[in-house]
């Protein structure tokens, strides 16, 4: 059972609904509860309106009763409305009081929806606050072991009534000193209702990603950036909302808080079978046919499963008797990421071919791991590989031997002649390509030098690290762009080719793009270079991009490809006119 509000901020002359839902499997005959005692509210009716609904999720039926009460507040200042009581089968269940905050009427918020455009709360106004939507990023764990799984879970919450739409990522997300696997989640969420802060909230998972530690210390994982389009139907008269568009479309921009993890070192006392991995791991080992005869392949295969990095895992150590001869191991992994954890099984082959005959005992393979639940170190081991091999390979004698060795031991005698080498060739001290060889580990440290440098001034240095992402990110804009205009959507084409040309101007040349009128955005071009005509055709363009996006007409493929050609064209324009530019202009 819960209880919640539609807001906890309300006016002198709103009124507050107060919703009492049960929700289980079933539902039994419930009567109907008493509406809570409150404190500077006052109930209109005190016969509840009710509301019955049945939802299957997962296979699982769900019900739920909600009754709804409505409040008047009665004074300005803080109100409560106190705990309710319910009884279901003889047990009884209990919500937690709700506080309010009652405001005169001159201190209505100006986030109030509804009023009409240019009065406070029009829609002129920003319509939603952080409080209405919001990201939280959700980590497993906080503390962590080199290699141990963090599951980290963005969910964004929106209130309930609020509707979204043409949700996408802002940015490029990355998780710097971690090793990162993507887990499944659903691509059409159904919302989840929730209660936070006693207001009612409908989430869903934007993203869900296994973590694994590469590095200790405190690490920091970027904020999730999105941006999304949020609206409410128009709360007006039924004549107002037959006139209306179903509600005022706001653009969002939204960013989760950023996570930090603290990665402690591995607990010392590591067995010399540890190599590293971290998690809760089983062990099955088969080994094929183990009665052989000399040359014959012995196939053992090692099979670890459980929750962990399985595609980091190394291959158990196998130490066979020296009569065996040892290829590498052959690996195969199978990862289920539809879980809240990378699960799955990493399979190792191992081939042994013996060389002789004789009886046999390969050591049993031991897997040591990590608990981080405990802290400790398990070892998973196996029994010993008993092998009898008789017989010889046919390629060689039975039983003959040679100053006490094997005849396998011993080259055979060479048959066909080999190949006659010039002696009188150019020494290796003439030769310009041995110097040149010499030269090589001087040129790789001098390549790490530069790639430190250009990594720092990445981080250090915003106007460098917006130049070198501006022509990448304006390519994938392009690229979705051309994609988009196969798919006949020319709204989001022509959205994409605007943020190509106005991504690129900013990253670029290092300035706030989105907050440029038209005309500061012609002085600053004109500042700094570029032809009238150029800037011209650049205001044109975007004209045509805001016209197809708020005002969209018939479909025009040639108009389409000429936007797309003019936009590479203009950034073709501002690259040369930033290559041209001076440091000091750039930054301005």
């Amino acid at each position: 059972m819960r209880a919640t509000v539609e807001k906890t901020t309300v006016a002198m002359d709103e009124h507050v609904i107060y919703t009492l839902e049960v929700e289980g499997t079933s539902l039994p005959n419930i009567v109907t509860p008493s509406p809570p005692a409150t404190e500077g509210l006052s109930l209109v009716h005190a016969s509840p309106s009710t509301t019955r609904r049945a939802s299957i999720i997962n296979g699982v039926i769900s019900q739920s009763l909600s009754f709804h009460w409505t409040y008047r507040p009665t004074r300005a200042g803080q109100a409560r409305i106190d705990a309710a009581e319910i009884t279901v089968d003889g047990r009884r269940i209990r919500t937690e009081p709700i506080h309010l905050t009652v405001l005169q009427q001159s201190q209505r918020s100006p986030s109030a929806r509804g009023n009409p455009p240019g009065t406070p709360g029009g829609d002129d106004e920003p319509s939603f606050t952080s409080q209405d939507l919001f990201i939280r990023a959700i980590p497993s764990t906080r503390t962590a072991y080199p290699n141990q799984q963090i599951t980290l879970e963005y969910r964004l919450f929106f209130r309930y009534g609020i509707q979204l739409r043409q949700s996408r990522l802002a940015d490029s997300w990355d998780a710097d000193g971690f090793w990162r696997e993507d887990l499944d989640i659903e691509t059409r969420p159904i919302p989840e209702v929730t209660v936070q802060n006693g207001l009612r909230y409908n989430s869903i998972v934007l993203k869900r990603v296994a973590l694994f530690p590469t590095r200790t210390g405190r690490l920091t994982i970027e904020p999730l950036r999105i941006e999304t389009e949020a609206y409410t139907p128009y709360a007006g008269s039924a004549w107002d909302r037959f006139f209306s568009l179903g509600g005022d479309v706001e653009t969002l921009e939204l960013e989760s808080p950023p996570v930090t993890i603290d990665v402690q070192p591995l607990p010392p006392g590591a067995p010399p079978t540890f190599s590293g991995a971290v998690g809760d791991f089983r062990m099955n080992v088969d080994v094929g046919r183990t009665d052989l005869t000399a040359g014959d392949p012995l196939e053992i295969s090692v099979r670890i499963s459980g929750t962990g990095n399985l595609t980091t895992l190394t291959a158990p150590d196998l130490r066979p008797p020296g009569a065996f001869e040892q290829y590498p191991p052959q690996s195969s992994t199978n990862i289920n990421r539809r879980a809240t954890q990378i699960q799955g099984t990493r399979t190792f082959t191992y081939v042994l071919v013996p060389r002789t005959n004789g009886h046999f005992e390969i050591p049993p393979v031991a897997f040591t791991y990590l608990d981080p639940k405990t802290g400790r170190y398990e070892t998973l081991t196996d029994r010993p590989i008993e092998v009898e091999v008789t017989g010889a390979p046919e390629n060689l004698a039975n039983e003959a031997v040679v100053s006490e060795l094997p005849v396998d031991d011993i080259a055979g005698i060479i048959a066909v002649p080999g190949e006659w080498i010039d002696l009188n060739r150019t020494p290796l001290h003439r030769n310009g390509w041995a110097y040149a060889a010499l030269l090589l580990p001087l040129a790789a440290l001098g390549g790490a030098v530069v790639f430190q440098r250009h990594r720092k001034r990445m981080t250090t240095d915003e106007t460098f690290a917006r130049s070198r992402r501006a022509h990448p990110v304006a390519r994938r804009h392009l690229k979705h762009a051309a994609n988009l205009a196969h798919r006949e959507d020319p709204r989001a084409f022509y959205e994409e080719v605007d943020r190509a040309v106005l991504g690129f101007l900013g990253n670029r040349l290092n300035v706030p793009e989105r907050g440029l009128t038209r005309q500061s955005l012609r002085e600053m071009l004109a500042a700094r270079g570029l032809s009238e005509t150029r800037i011209g055709d650049l205001q044109s363009l975007l004209d045509e991009c805001d016209r197809a996006r708020f005002a969209p007409g018939p479909l025009d493929r040639e108009a389409m490809q000429t936007a797309l050609t003019r936009a590479e064209a203009l950034i073709a324009d501002i690259d040369h006119l930033a290559a041209h530019a001076s440091p000091s202009t750039i930054h301005d």
